[in-house]
């Protein structure tokens, strides 16, 4: 059935920036990028749709901070991300709001503090010039040809275009080079990854809670299924916080009536998932306090401003990550980031499957899954980057996210020179600029 329309009256919009290179997006890929960007030079505009900056980091909130190590063997862990990242973990370590990572088997991950994250984003886009816009969304483009001359957005104060010579999309969702006209996938056919909606315990015995092994902790839960609570999932993320008494819980599953994903690109759907987010965070709240042990006074006192989404748009860009390329530990010699995070798949089902590289194992992310195809000025990073369903399902981590915005920042400044136009930057001199920023492009045991 068609929708009605209206005639929307033609007006003028002003111009209220025109920045070198505007990032949209302020979560871990959007920061690294902008701060990238303006450390190369380049007058630089971020903009967000929450209040703060930190993304999934500090909207979500994931309770650790995955992808950054890789596994060497049973006692040693290696990094596979530097450059700005260091600088994020730094400052979150002078306020108290980080610890060294932790292994769940074969998952690591580096517990933190989401009020602490979204301070120290405040004092790194500061630190490096970048002039941010809160509270401003991203409704739609401008193009001549295949660049994208201005970007429409949308705030308390009406409607405005930004008009760069850059533009990164780091929505997450890939909102700006939908708007642009790229060419996108979500899912692979009728599968999609599941989304969660993540929260936090206080009063926990901590020292007696983190003693429970995961899959301790699943068949704790899997006893409470047994007695009637209709639990979505039993596998689960936990992590510990650097806040005494506090546990931060991914355990949720957001599916509708039939037992499949919603759909987070459509807000009605949107909506749904929030609600049956909160409620399955209630039930679970109840669970916990009766099963599990060190949880007995627990309450939540935290639910993420917004669901957590896996996957949604995922762009077509002049390469595409492949599941082939994960799963064989590809090191191509065009990588600007790297990875060693598992293949991590939320589909049906109470269990998430773990496909795990070997110990010692990367691969790397070549510079076209940024590039999008069909545009001379438009870039991705993070979890809207060109792969496939399930090589995204790896790709997506926090980790490699920060590693992919630095690499779109540092090659926005450097093509300014280059008639903005990023494809025009040559990778070699690419990949020396990040790693003399400290930058990880061969990972070492």
């Amino acid at each position: 059935m068609a929708l009605k329309t209206i005639q929307e009256i033609p007006r003028e919009i002003p111009v209220i920036a025109e920045p070198d290179v505007l990032v949209v997006g302020g979560g871990s890929a959007g920061l690294a990028a902008a701060c990238a960007a303006s450390r190369g030079g380049a007058r630089t505009m971020l903009i967000e749709r929450y209040g703060f900056l930190g993304g999934t980091f500090a909207a979500v909130t994931l309770g650790g901070i995955c992808g950054t190590h890789m596994i060497v063997d049973e006692q040693r862990l290696a990094r596979v991300v530097g450059g700005i990242y260091l600088e994020l973990e730094d400052r979150l370590k002078q306020r108290d709001g980080f610890l060294d990572p932790l292994r769940h088997g074969k998952i690591v991950g580096s517990p933190y503090e989401p009020v602490a994250f979204k301070m120290v984003a405040d004092d790194m886009a500061a630190a490096h010039g970048v002039d941010v816009l809160l509270h401003t969304y991203a409704v739609g483009v401008q193009k001549d040809g295949q660049r994208v001359t201005a970007v429409i957005v949308e705030s308390k104060a009406g409607r405005g275009a930004i008009v760069p010579r850059v533009v990164i999309d780091a929505s997450g969702d890939g909102d700006v080079a939908a708007h642009a006209g790229a060419d996108f996938e979500v899912g692979k056919g009728d599968e999609r990854q599941f989304g969660s909606s993540m929260f936090r315990f206080v009063n926990v015995d901590v020292a007696r809670a983190a003693r429970l092994t995961r899959p301790q902790m699943r068949d704790l839960l899997e006893s409470a299924v047994a007695e009637g609570y209709p639990l979505p999932r039993t596998t689960i993320g936990m992590h510990i916080n650097p806040i005494d008494g506090v546990f931060h819980l991914n355990v949720t599953k957001l599916g509708d009536g039939d037992g499949l994903p919603f759909n987070l690109l459509d807000p009605a759907q949107l909506t749904e998932a929030e609600r049956t987010g909160r409620r399955q965070v209630s039930m679970y709240e109840e669970v916990f306090r009766k099963y599990v042990p060190g949880f007995g006074k627990a309450r939540v006192i935290d639910i993420g401003a917004g669901v957590g989404i896996r996957e949604s748009r995922r762009i077509r860009g002049d390469i595409t990550l492949t599941e082939a390329d994960v799963r064989g530990c590809v090191k191509p010699d065009d990588r600007i980031a790297c990875s060693s995070w598992a293949l991590e798949k939320h589909g049906a089902g109470r269990d998430t499957v773990w496909d795990f590289l070997p110990d010692g194992e990367w691969y790397g992310i070549p510079y076209g899954c940024l590039l999008v195809k069909g545009s001379d000025n438009l870039v991705v990073a993070g979890r809207n980057l060109s792969a496939s369903h399930m090589a995204q399902a790896s790709a997506r981590i926090g980790g490699a996210c920060f590693a992919m915005g630095e690499a779109a920042g540092t090659a926005a400044a450097m093509c300014l020179a280059h008639d903005a136009n990023p494809r025009a930057v040559q990778v070699k001199p690419l990949q020396a600029r990040l790693e003399s920023e400290g930058a990880i492009l061969t990972p070492r045991a």
